[in-house]
């Protein structure tokens, strides 16, 4: 069993479980704020530092400090956890941040809500817009990202916590980037 040593408040420890949740990975979560014995594990596989998150793998003192999702996603791969090609599908079937998800659901409300003083012919229309998008956003799937081969998974509308970042949208696999230019 996979165990994450973190905090509430650390953006890593929320990031490994998020990317850990959206590839269906079972962990336990323990939190080093409240759990003292919590503390004492995280500690001793970090050599004595308080890091968070430590993800404890399971193998005997193996541990990931601090990892990104690319090292977190390769040493489940390499654990045999996960085949590349079900890394691939489980990222495909949420490939929106949750910042953008959020984003997509209440714009796409405000659509339908909008089709009301639509002309006659197009309130139909642009209430199913408005639908499809929210669906989007509730799903947390695009399908034009979907189709193009884009996740915006990893991104700053996925890493609210997060300023800045050079590049955001993945190709689909994992490790390569395309800069923001490049979104549909």
């Amino acid at each position: 069993m996979i165990t994450v040593y973190g905090a509430d408040w650390c953006e890593d420890t929320r990031r490994s479980r998020r990317h850990l949740r959206r590839l269906g990975v079972a962990h336990l979560y323990e939190n080093v704020d409240e759990d003292l014995d919590a503390l004492e594990c995280a500690t001793s596989l970090n050599g004595g530092l308080r890091r968070t998150p430590t993800i404890d793998l399971g193998l005997g003192g193996a541990a990931l400090v601090e990892p990104d999702n690319d090292t977190l996603t390769g040493a489940l791969v390499e654990m045999e956890m996960l085949t590349l090609e079900e890394v691939r599908e489980r990222l495909d079937v949420q490939n929106v941040g949750d910042v953008e998800r959020l984003g997509r659901t209440i714009g796409g409300l405000a659509i339908v809500a909008l089709g009301s003083a639509s002309p006659r012919f197009m309130r139909w229309p642009v209430r199913a817009l408005g639908a499809g998008i929210a669906l989007t956003g509730v799903a947390g799937w695009c399908p034009v990202y979907h189709s193009a081969g884009l996740t915006s998974l990893g991104g700053p509308g996925d890493r609210p916590d997060e300023a800045t970042r050079q590049r955001w949208l993945t190709n689909g696999h994992a490790g390569s980037a395309t800069s923001p230019d490049a979104a549909p």
